[in-house]
């Protein structure tokens, strides 16, 4: 078996077959990107009137993507998993899709945004430093400031920085790139 045959299903794939799998590549390199970023988006980009529309263009998303498995014969695939089943995915693929459309809308792009085109930014803020015991995410963090209701709320830091300042208000300076579009993070010092 080629690489071909793996990647898309066929030795020989169609055009249609090459497009999509690139988009979806691209889509997923856009969404791990955003998912490791140090990004504070600007306030308007932040709150539940996002959470609403992008819960909106997952469902749009949703009803396109149905609308194409009709299209092409495979509806009767989704529908015969059971109705239990096809409930869960209809609720299931539109807050998934949202989120992923989030991610990049609000999250991926406009970080890039601000690094090519932002200007060099040094903030003082107040943060909080505190321990959270975390499989997937960073243990030590420091929230508040403008990671103030952003997603996730938080900057990962170092242990020592956290055993020098234990579960306190601390003030430090944030050095990055700001634009309109919201801070992209680079640093964290300490004022010490």
């Amino acid at each position: 078996m080629g690489w071909k045959q793996t990647v898309f299903g066929s030795e020989r794939p169609a055009r249609e077959q090459w497009v999509g799998t690139l988009v979806a590549l691209a889509v997923l390199a856009l969404v791990m990107t955003g998912m490791f970023v140090d990004f504070a988006p600007a306030p308007v980009l932040r709150g539940v009137h996002m959470a609403v529309i992008f819960l909106i263009v997952g469902v749009i998303e949703t009803a396109l993507l149905f609308a194409h498995a009709s299209r092409k014969g495979r509806m009767g695939t989704l529908v015969d998993k059971g109705f239990l089943k096809f409930l869960f995915l209809l609720v299931a693929i539109p807050c998934m899709l949202g989120f992923v459309s989030w991610l990049i809308a609000i999250k991926t792009l406009p970080w890039s945004i601000t690094r090519v085109f932002g200007s060099e930014v040094r903030e003082s803020h107040v943060m909080a430093t505190r321990y959270t015991r975390s499989r997937r995410a960073c243990d030590y963090r420091l929230s508040g400031g403008p990671m103030e209701g952003a997603f996730p709320s938080y900057l990962c830091i170092r242990e020592a920085f956290y055993h020098r300042h234990p579960d306190q208000q601390v003030e430090v300076v944030l050095a990055g790139r700001r634009t309109v579009l919201g801070f992209s993070i680079q640093h964290v010092y300490s004022q010490e």
